[in-house]
C-alpha cells in the first residue's frame, strides 16, 4: 500500500500546483487553430497537394514556383492560397493571430538595376494580379488612387523607385494599402553583391491581441534582419476572411523570383463561450499526463540507456538482431557489399515478401561514445528525410552488442566503380543526369529543412546508381545538422573523411559548413567530367595541392577547358553541358568560401538557367 500511496499523493500535490498555471495559460490563449499547412515544393507531390491559385505569369517549376518570367521584362505574377484565413470576429471585434514561414530565391543578370522584387500579401480576394501593378508595384498594389483592393504586404524590394527610401537599393518593408514603405522598412546596404539575392527565408508573425506585425529575414549569407510595427488589419480594410499569397514583378530589367517552401498557421479569435469546456478538457488531460509521467518514471527508473535510445528512435522501423543476422546469413562474407571507415555493408533479404532486399550497415567502433552519438544523430536526422536522390533509411537495430542501420538496396553499384573500374563506359547523358541528381540531393539537405543538414563526405563511392543509372547519395556516417545558435557552420568538428574531397578550410579552421559540402561537390563534378581521380601532392612549403583541381584550373586559364573532358568519351558529349559542369566545378572549389555558390545557384547554373557569368578565382 505504501508503494501506491506516495505516487498518488505526489500526483495530487502536482495537480494542486499545476491547476492555476493551466487556468492562466487558457486565459492568455483561448484560441482554436483555424488554418494550417506546410509545403516543401521540392518534395514530390507537394506542388499538386497545395492546389494554389496561379496569377499572371506565375507557373509551377521543378520543385519551385516561378512567380515571374525571368526572360521577360514587365512580367507580373503571384500565387494565392485557395482557402481564406479568418482575421477577426465581426461580433466581438477580436483579432486572430497568425505565423507564416517561407523560403524563396531571387537572382538576376545584372549587378545593379535589378527589377523589381517580390512580396507576401494578406488582403482582399483576387483572381488576377491587380491592375497596373507591374514594375516597382511588385504585383502587390495597383497604381490607382485609391487602390481597389485592401492589402497589407511584406515587400522584398531589389530596385529603388522614387517612392522608396533613398539610403539603399535592396530593402524590405511593411506596406499598408500603399507601395511606399518608407516609414516601416529596413535598409540592407548599398554595396555589391546585392543582399536580396540567392536563397533566403523569412518569417512573418501577427499578434492579434497587440496588433503587432513582425518580420524576420535571413539572407543567403546568414545575416538576420528584423522589422516590427503596429498594424490593425481590420482598420486597414482587410476583410474578415482574407486571401494570403505572394506576388512579384519585373520592370525594364529582369530577375527570377522563386518560392521554394511555405508554411502557415493561424488561430481564430477567442470564443469565450467555449472556455468552460476548454478548461475542463485541458485540466483533465494535463492531470492525466502528469500521472502518466510520474508512473512512467517510477516503473522505468532502472531502464538502461539503450532502452531510452529505443524510445527516441521510432522515426524508422526497429529490427531485431536475429532478423538482420538471418537476413544476411549471419553476415556471411559472400553477402558483403563493401566496407568503409564507418562500417561494413551487407546484402540482406528479409522474410517479408513485400520488403525488397536491403543493405545492412554494421558500424565499426561500436562501443565508442562518439559512434553511438553519430548513430542516434543519423537515425533521427535521416529517418524524416525523403528525396528521390537520397538512399532511404529503412530501419535500425541495437542488439547483439552491435549498432546496425538498414537502408534500401541500390543494386547497380557505386559511381566510383562505374567511372574507374567498369568495362562499360558511362555515357555523357548518364553522367549529366547523375550530376543533376546529386546536386538535387545536396540542395534538399541544405535547404529542405529549417536547419541545413551537412553530408560531409560527398565522393563517388558514396553515390549509388540504380538500374536506370539514377544517382542516390548515401553513406551518411558524417551527417550533421546545423542547429539554431551555430550560425552557418559547425565548429570544433572532428574532421574525418576523404582528404582529396575535403575542403582545405575544414582542416585549417576545424569548421564544417554548407560551403564545405559545396567544395566536395565541386571535386566530384570535375571527376565526373574528366574521368580522373583527384590526388593530393606536396607543393612548395609542404602545402598539399589537389592535382585534379589545379590541372582543370590551368586549362581554364588557357581558354581550353574542354580539353579536360574525359578522353574515353571520344568527343561524344554536349559541349555546353560539359563546359557548365567543369566551370561550376571550378566555382565550387574556390579557396575562399565566400566566393563559392550556394547549392541552389550551382544547380541552376548546371540546369542552364540564365545567371551571371561565373568569375572563377584561384
Amino acid at each position: 500500500m505504501a508503494y501506491c500511496y506516495y505516487p498518488a499523493r505526489a500526483c495530487y500535490l502536482l495537480f494542486l500546483i499545476y491547476q492555476p498555471v493551466v487556468y492562466y495559460l487558457l486565459l492568455m490563449a483561448p484560441h482554436t487553430i483555424a488554418l494550417s499547412f506546410s509545403y516543401d515544393f521540392s518534395n514530390p507531390g507537394d506542388l499538386d497537394r497545395a492546389n494554389l491559385t496561379y496569377l499572371g505569369n506565375s507557373i509551377a517549376g521543378d520543385g519551385i514556383i516561378n512567380l515571374t518570367n525571368m526572360n521577360d521584362t514587365w512580367s507580373t505574377g503571384g500565387v494565392a492560397y485557395p482557402q481564406p484565413v479568418r482575421l477577426w470576429d465581426h461580433r466581438t471585434g477580436r483579432r486572430a493571430s497568425f505565423t507564416t514561414n517561407f523560403s524563396f530565391a531571387i537572382s538576376g543578370e545584372r549587378t545593379y538595376n535589378r527589377a523589381d522584387g517580390m512580396a507576401f500579401f494578406i488582403g482582399s480576394f483576387r483572381s488576377a494580379v491587380p491592375l497596373d501593378s507591374g514594375g516597382g508595384f511588385l504585383g502587390l498594389i495597383s497604381n490607382i488612387t485609391p487602390p481597389p483592393l485592401s492589402t497589407v504586404g511584406v515587400e522584398f524590394d531589389t530596385n529603388r523607385n522614387i517612392w522608396d527610401p533613398q539610403d539603399a537599393i535592396d530593402h524590405f518593408g511593411i506596406d499598408v494599402n500603399n507601395i511606399t514603405s518608407i516609414v516601416v522598412y529596413k535598409s540592407l546596404g548599398q554595396d555589391f553583391p546585392n543582399p536580396l539575392s540567392g536563397t533566403m527565408s523569412a518569417g512573418v508573425n501577427y499578434d492579434g491581441s497587440s496588433k503587432v506585425l513582425s518580420v524576420s529575414l535571413r539572407l543567403a549569407n546568414g545575416d538576420v534582419h528584423d522589422l516590427e510595427t503596429s498594424v490593425d488589419l481590420k482598420a486597414a480594410g482587410v476583410p474578415q476572411y482574407a486571401t494570403i499569397g505572394f506576388s512579384a514583378a519585373t520592370g525594364n530589367h529582369v530577375e527570377s523570383h522563386q518560392l521554394l517552401s511555405w508554411s502557415f498557421n493561424s488561430r481564430d479569435p477567442p470564443k469565450f463561450e467555449l472556455w468552460v469546456i476548454i478548461l475542463l478538457a485541458v485540466a483533465s488531460v494535463s492531470f492525466a499526463a502528469l500521472v502518466a509521467a510520474l508512473l512512467w518514471i517510477i516503473m522505468h527508473r532502472h531502464y538502461s540507456r539503450a532502452s531510452s535510445m529505443k524510445i527516441e528512435l521510432q522515426v524508422a522501423r526497429e529490427f531485431s538482431y536475429q532478423e538482420l543476422s538471418a537476413a544476411t546469413s549471419n553476415f556471411f562474407k559472400d553477402r558483403k557489399l563493401g566496407a568503409g571507415q564507418f562500417g561494413e555493408v551487407y546484402r540482406g533479404e528479409l522474410p517479408d515478401p513485400l520488403m525488397p532486399p536491403v543493405a545492412v550497415k554494421r558500424l565499426t567502433r561500436q562501443m565508442e561514445a562518439r559512434t553511438r552519438k553519430d548513430y542516434v544523430t543519423e537515425i533521427m536526422t535521416l529517418g524524416r528525410l525523403s528525396h528521390r536522390n537520397l538512399v532511404k533509411l529503412v530501419g535500425w537495430c541495437q542488439g547483439g552488442n552491435e549498432l546496425l542501420l538498414v537502408y534500401e538496396l541500390v543494386t547497380n553499384r557505386s559511381l566510383d566503380e562505374h567511372l574507374h573500374r567498369s568495362e562499360r563506359l558511362l555515357a555523357w547523358p548518364e553522367r549529366y543526369r547523375i550530376v543533376l541528381g546529386i546536386g538535387s540531393a545536396i540542395e534538399y539537405l541544405h535547404t529542405g529543412d529549417q536547419n541545413p543538414i551537412l553530408h560531409r563526405d560527398i565522393k563517388p563511392s558514396n553515390v549509388m546508381l540504380d538500374d536506370d543509372f539514377e544517382a542516390k547519395l548515401g553513406d551518411f556516417g558524417l551527417v550533421r545538422q546545423i542547429h539554431p545558435g551555430h550560425g552557418s557552420s559547425l565548429e570544433g568538428t572532428v574532421m574525418i573523411g576523404t582528404r582529396a574531397y575535403m575542403d582545405p578550410v575544414c582542416m585549417s579552421t576545424n569548421t564544417a559548413s554548407t560551403a564545405s559540402d559545396i567544395y566536395s561537390f565541386g571535386v566530384l563534378l570535375l571527376e565526373i567530367a574528366t574521368g580522373l581521380m583527384p590526388t593530393e601532392v606536396a607543393g612548395p612549403g609542404g602545402l598539399l595541392s589537389n592535382t585534379l583541381i589545379s590541372t582543370v584550373r590551368e586549362y581554364y586559364g588557357r581558354g581550353s577547358v574542354l580539353e579536360m573532358a574525359d578522353r574515353r568519351l571520344n568527343g561524344d558529349f554536349d559541349e555546353g553541358e560539359m563546359e557548365r559542369v567543369l566551370l561550376v566545378g571550378l566555382l565550387c572549389v574556390q579557396q575562399d568560401r565566400r566566393h563559392r555558390p550556394e547549392i541552389r545557384i550551382a544547380v541552376n547554373m548546371l540546369s542552364n538557367l540564365k545567371l551571371p557569368s561565373p568569375r572563377i578565382r584561384s
